[in-house]
């Protein structure tokens, strides 16, 4: 025991330190000061720890009171800059979020005792301008957690759309099997997923409470208080806390984390999507999230279902490769307690996912575990029924007493709850009979095979924005991708037979709006060209134009594929180009949608084509010219490497045909040379100068149209619009004819017009 003096504001005062601190070494001690209200902080560059003084309210009051020199206070700056920075900062900003007396915090967002009125709206400050109205009654009404609200509110997601309010309460309080069509971008993610991680925080909260001790066989011992040489702590030794109902695993004895919910889609881009949408949804909860998809190493997704995720999504290739591997976690997927099946109409297909229905057999094994299950199914063409394909419509001809028949709504609805074993279903079908979106205009392009190129170009240096082509085949995809980056218009390819990882970046680079994004940079016009991987359930953000540049084979492809744009309440363009050989696929589209007239043609002005074509022409030139030259590479050096490995010298007559070709591939570069600079010289002009008629070539003009040009919708809707009026004008002028004409005549009219 050490007795020292320490300073305060009355004076010097005896105080008493135990232990051996200041046993040693004491000469030339003058005072010790004792820190009370002082914080430690370390700073991030030199790793220097600082002390930096916190002041209470008394001490304000004091300080202010005061009058201290500038001298010491910018040495009481200079001594702790970091520290003090940061503790401007705090203040600054907390200054500037008061409202009314209270403070808001963009990280911890509280609900106050006057947002429990049924009236009242809960404010999240997103930004510092804007503030946004949380309709928490709404949420919470439908049985939503308050860190689900919370989660909701910093993605300004303020109200419940129609498909959540339509299922959230049956799947939360009365825990109902949900069957749920709705249009594109309708939120049917959200509206599987908050039920979902509702059901495991219960579950989790009965768990916790399952293994808390009684009361009665607990003693609450304060470990601190207890001396060693005073209590007797013999009889809490060798004390085995014992936990029933807890499976280990049998490779390393760990105890195996239950798996409640599995969800299931037909494409890796969704199953990313969907993670990303539940993991902002359960941010506020411990709720651990892992997705399983294909073309990735299955030892990394091996080390993250070990970690015991209590949601995992996954296709159905990749999930049944490591359930019949083993994996320990997924061994338990018979005893799920939710299951989410995302567009089910694809997944459901014949000849699709063969690996689907092998799960569903396995989750379905045990009858006891299938009555706590709890199924979700969701679908924009869940409701929707296309024709038979012609090799059916032909077999069901020949043989009239074959089974094979075109299924009704019901009947399809009836066979997902037979093959899921669903118990007691909600159908819930928002879906219109035209399949798509309201705020989608609708439109045709018709023309020959080559000339799609020319229009397809024309579009996207006609009307600005961000566009997304469609095509069958990968085939297709490929050679537009090559020739358009040609053409300096920056397509990203996106198919399944890339690399899963490049087709990520490619995904992400063209949802990237922000100017200042961390890896990639903005553009205003970006050009995804796809196959059908991207036309399901991806939420890529302002999307303003969407191209088929080879008409879908099924509706319920159109539908899915129109649906990237026109999503939450925003405005977007469809363009179907059609060549005459697809008519029958048009035909057959019209018929499933219930349309009885053809889609309005998009307006091309034909005059301004001339320079379009001229340059795709030089364009194709050069695609050609590449292709010939890489092949004549790719058989050089084939020639080389047997040579070389076989140890051969070759002849004068190979030496006078090597340097033939020698010369071919020479030439081949001044070709291929000679069509870059040309067309780098059109690129350079404008494309659609003011004043171009078409016939005439002006040097002087400078001005490009697509400065002034107006958006594809606005421009589609004024046709539409006017088409209307023409016809409009049409009826009223045929009525005023058969008012003037006879009885006796208007029979005739009546009858030729029959003929």
């Amino acid at each position: 025991m050490t007795k020292v003096k320490r300073a305060t504001n009355n004076g010097w005062k005896p105080v008493t330190l135990e232990g051996t601190l200041l046993s040693n070494d004491i000469e030339g001690l003058i005072g010790i000061e004792e820190l009370t209200d002082y914080n430690l902080e370390r700073s991030s560059k030199k790793g220097k720890i600082v002390t930096t003084e916190v002041k209470s309210a008394e001490k304000k009051k004091s300080a202010s009171k005061r009058e201290c020199p500038k001298e010491q206070e910018e040495e009481n700056v200079d001594s702790t800059e970091p520290s003090a920075k940061k503790l401007k900062t705090k203040k600054e900003t907390k200054r500037k979020k008061k409202k009314d007396g209270k403070t808001i915090k963009s990280a911890d967002l509280k609900i106050t005792d006057q947002q429990t009125n049924p009236d009242s709206d809960l404010y999240c400050n997103t930004d510092s301008s804007k503030s946004l109205k949380i309709n928490v009654e709404a949420w919470s009404a439908m049985g939503v957690p308050t860190a689900v609200i919370k989660a909701l509110s910093d993605q300004n997601f303020h109200s419940p759309t129609m498909i959540q309010t339509r299922t959230l309460p049956a799947a939360i309080l009365g825990r109902r099997d949900i069957l749920g069509a709705a249009e594109t971008g309708s939120g049917k993610t959200l509206a599987f997923g908050i039920p979902i991680i509702k059901g495991i925080l219960d579950l989790k909260s009965l768990q916790n409470e399952e293994h808390i001790w009684p009361e009665k066989e607990t003693k609450d011992i304060n470990f601190s208080e207890c001396d060693s040489e005073n209590e007797d702590l013999s009889e809490f030794e060798n004390c085995v806390n014992i936990m029933n109902d807890v499976k280990l695993d049998d490779c390393h004895n760990i105890p195996i984390k239950p798996l409640y919910a599995l969800i299931l889609t037909p494409t890796r881009e969704l199953a990313v999507q969907i993670k990303n949408h539940l993991t902002q949804a359960a941010k506020y909860t411990d709720i651990k999230i892992a997705v399983v998809f294909g073309g990735v190493a299955a030892v990394k997704q091996e080390r993250i279902l070990n970690k015991g995720p209590e949601i995992v999504i996954a296709t159905p290739g990749r999930l049944w490769e490591l359930i019949q591997e083993g994996n320990s976690h997924l061994n338990q997927i018979d005893s799920v307690r939710y299951l989410a099946i995302d567009e089910t109409d694809r997944m459901m297909e014949k000849g699709h996912f063969q690996e689907l229905h092998d799960i569903l057999e396995k989750i379905n094994a045990n009858p006891a575990k299938l009555k706590k299950r709890q199924t979700f199914v969701f679908s924009a063409t869940l409701t929707m029924v296309h024709d038979l394909p012609d090799y059916l419509d032909r077999k069901k001809k020949r043989y009239v007493r074959s089974k094979i028949c075109k299924l009704t709504p019901d009947q399809k609805l009836q066979k997902i709850i037979q093959l899921l074993k669903i118990k007691n279903p909600k159908v819930v079908d928002l879906t219109k009979e035209s399949g798509t979106a309201d705020n989608l205009t609708e439109c045709r392009i018709a023309c020959t095979i080559d000339h799609k190129d020319y229009y397809l170009y024309y579009f996207l240096k006609r009307h600005n924005g961000r566009t997304l082509v469609f095509c069958n085949s990968i085939g297709c995809v490929k050679r537009l991708a090559t020739l358009f980056s040609i053409l300096e218009c920056k397509p990203l390819p996106l198919h399944a037979n890339m690399q899963q990882r490049q087709r990520l970046k490619n995904l992400e680079r063209f949802i990237c709006t922000n100017k200042k994004h961390y890896r990639f940079q903005a553009d205003e016009n970006g050009l995804l060209i796809a196959t059908d991987v991207a036309a399901r359930g991806l939420d890529i953000p302002n999307i303003e134009h969407v191209i088929h540049y080879q008409v879908p084979r099924t509706a319920e492809n159109y539908v899915h594929r129109s649906g990237r744009t026109a999503r939450a309440e925003k405005e977007g363009i469809t363009v179907l180009m059609m060549e005459p050989s697809e008519k029958q696929n048009y035909t057959k589209l019209c018929k499933t949608l219930g349309r009885t007239h053809d889609l309005p043609v998009f307006p091309v002005v034909d005059r301004l084509l001339i320079t379009i074509k001229e340059r795709v022409d030089v364009a194709r030139d050069i695609d050609k010219l590449e292709l010939k030259s890489r092949r004549q590479n790719n058989q050089k050096g084939w020639l080389r490497k047997a040579v070389e490995d076989m140890d051969m010298v070759l002849d004068e007559e190979d030496d006078d045909e090597s340097s033939t070709e020698s010369e071919e591939a020479a030439a081949l570069k001044r070709q291929l040379k000679a069509k870059k600079s040309q067309l780098r010289f059109l690129l350079s002009k404008p494309m659609f100068p003011k004043g171009f008629s078409g016939k005439y070539l002006y040097d002087n003009l400078n001005v490009d149209i697509v400065q002034d040009a107006q958006k594809a919708v606005e421009v589609m809707k004024k046709i539409i619009e006017d088409n209307a009026d023409k016809s409009k004008a049409n009826n009223a002028a045929i009525q005023k004819r058969q008012q003037k004409l006879k009885p006796e005549k208007l029979k005739k009219f009546k009858k030729l017009k029959k003929t």
